[in-house]
């Protein structure tokens, strides 16, 4: 191997690890953003996400324990370090058949976790108010 390929892979590398902190950094910006503007008595935040081969999807959660209702949910999805946080209204409801409402297995799995770290936080479980 010469050094102009040795070169070659070092910088890739350090690419690949720019790119990496700064979807990290997005990840960070997006969770406190949304902790700041939903910091009210009986709201949790919870995230969920879901590994695939080459596509995945990381699902930000605010639930009403009340209610037992999704009031705000955001998520990330795709292959690329350049993807970003979006608002999900589609998910805003009833925790009961949301991961129905999320269109993809990725996201729909991401819900799944998300919903099943509420529950354990919440002592107990959570229920939808509607059931």
């Amino acid at each position: 191997m010469t050094w102009q390929a040795v070169v070659l892979v070092l910088g890739a590398f350090v690419v690949a690890g720019v790119l990496s902190y700064r979807q990290h950094l997005a990840y960070q910006s997006a969770v406190n953003a949304l902790a700041d503007d939903e910091n009210r008595s009986g709201m949790l935040l919870v995230s969920g996400r879901a590994k695939g081969r080459l596509r995945g999807a990381i699902v930000l959660l605010v639930i009403d324990r009340r209610r037992g209702e999704i009031t705000r949910a955001q998520a990330m999805q795709g292959a690329s370090v350049f993807a970003r946080f979006t608002e999900r209204t589609e998910l805003r409801g009833p925790i009961d058949g949301a991961e129905e409402r999320a269109g993809t297995a990725a996201l729909a799995k991401a819900v799944r976790e998300a919903i099943g770290t509420a529950g354990r936080l919440n002592a107990g479980g959570l229920r939808s108010a509607r059931a």
